[in-house]
């Protein structure tokens, strides 16, 4: 495959940039505005200065360190919007004694650190982590473990899901963060002190965080199914490009029958390659309402191009042979290579019953203390239900009928299908209570 001339997808990225030049002013022209909450005296939460770490030696002595305590907090800060692979920035790491902030613009050798990730026998602490996990597999090709979400962990004892850091801490600590610095040119050298402040905001305060998860969830009974989930975000697969499923996740993909979705198939796995070729992320290399323009209409011949609205001409003039190629391999797919397909609209009957079904799953996750999308969401209930009443043989388990869902959810909910459960609802000290009667 040929380069193709990177300027044109860099300039579809340039309203990111100045985007992220305005946050990033915007936040610093504030720079001597003090924190918003006071920082806790509390031996979970490390006092004293952050450490900067650009050398090899002091980053071994940190890595010995959190080996030694056994868990640790762990976030990083990328630039996500100008390359393939994101840019690592800054890495945060925080003990119950230290903080320390790892350089990876600095010449480290960073393997240590990844080795460290995928270490079972030390608990990583982390808000909303898969991205910061995702590098441990491209790195090193090993999976991360023992993993501790407090995103996650916090959907299991009555708190929303997803839940933003700043309100976590909020909530469980009682510390009011400061402004996040998301937008920020964490590529710059030197950090400013408000960027080390906030960095090491972002994991100062999780130790105790998760202890505090930690008794709910034990006082709910609800800590195994936090570990699993939490457990599920260490697959590697969730950090590797899959071409055979990663078509399914482009925005609009459900509306489309099996042959567009076989072109749809061809074309992402093209993208992918075309966009590290020019080391771009794929979406800003081609959008994704392109790919389904290009799916839905097929073009089976390159003068055609120029008819498909928004595709930029210097991917056309580039690539255009490969995109009718790519279309014309999954149009020449016999039907038995054809992407799976259901036709999931249901009837009018079907989906007042799967909207009732969809409300008992809510009441039966809010009367455990569990926020119902940490669980499931409303397609998959629909899916559910389809699965539970149709007679074609499907010996695969539904996922609501697998570990800690089943337990929480899927049980119940088949019982209640085939009406073999009732569940009666109270309302005790103003919060919804659930139980399940056979």
């Amino acid at each position: 495959m040929g380069s193709t001339d990177p300027s044109n997808h860099r300039r579809n990225i340039s309203f990111r940039s100045a985007h992220r030049a305005k946050s990033h002013e915007s936040a610093h022209a504030e720079e001597a505005t003090p924190s918003v909450g006071k920082q806790i005296d509390h031996p979970l939460v490390p006092q004293g200065l952050v450490s900067l770490i650009d050398d090899q030696d002091e980053l071994s002595t940190v890595i010995a360190h959190l080996r030694e305590v056994g868990r640790f907090a762990y976030d990083s800060e990328f630039i996500g919007e100008l390359t393939y692979v994101p840019k690592l920035c800054l890495i945060q790491v925080a003990s119950a004694e230290q903080i320390g902030l790892i350089d990876p613009l600095a010449p480290l050798d960073l393997k240590p650190f990844w080795e460290l990730i995928a270490d079972p026998a030390i608990e990583k602490i982390v808000h909303a982590g898969q991205q910061d996990l995702e590098p441990v597999v491209r790195e090193i090709g090993k999976a991360p473990a023992n993993v501790f979400d407090t995103q996650i962990a916090a959907g299991f004892i009555g708190l929303p899901y997803p839940l933003s850091l700043s309100k976590l801490i909020n909530e469980t600590v009682s510390v009011k963060l400061g402004k996040g610095l998301t937008f920020s040119h964490w590529d710059q050298r030197p950090l400013s002190s408000m960027q080390v402040r906030y960095a090491a905001d972002d994991v100062r305060y999780l130790v105790l965080a998760r202890e505090k998860i930690r008794q709910r969830l034990e006082e709910l009974g609800h800590a195994q199914w936090a570990a699993e989930e939490c457990a599920a975000q260490c697959d590697p697969k969730l950090y590797r490009f899959d071409p055979e499923q990663q078509y399914l996740r482009v925005r609009g993909a459900g509306g489309l029958p099996p042959r567009n979705l076989a072109i749809l198939r061809e074309l992402t796995a093209w993208r992918d390659s075309a966009a590290r070729l020019s080391d771009v992320p794929p979406r800003a290399f081609l959008k994704d309402e392109i790919l389904i323009d290009l799916s839905r209409n097929p073009v089976k011949s390159v003068d055609k191009l120029d008819r498909v609205r928004g595709l930029p001409r210097p991917v056309e003039a580039e690539y255009g042979g490969q995109i009718v190629e790519m279309t014309a391999r999954a149009l020449a797919l016999p039907e038995a290579q054809l992407p799976a397909t259901r036709d999931n609209e249901p009837t009018p009957r079907e989906k007042f019953r799967t909207d009732s079904l969809w409300a008992v799953a809510q009441c039966l996750s809010s009367g455990q203390s569990m926020d119902v999308a940490v669980a499931t969401n409303r397609q998959e209930i629909n899916d559910f239900y389809q699965h539970l009443t149709s007679s074609s043989d499907d010996s695969a388990p539904h996922r609501l009928l697998t570990g800690w869902r089943r337990e929480a959810l899927g049980e119940t909910l088949s019982r209640l299908i085939r009406d073999q459960a009732r569940i009666d609802l109270s309302w005790p000290d103003g919060s919804l209570r659930t139980q399940s009667v056979t």
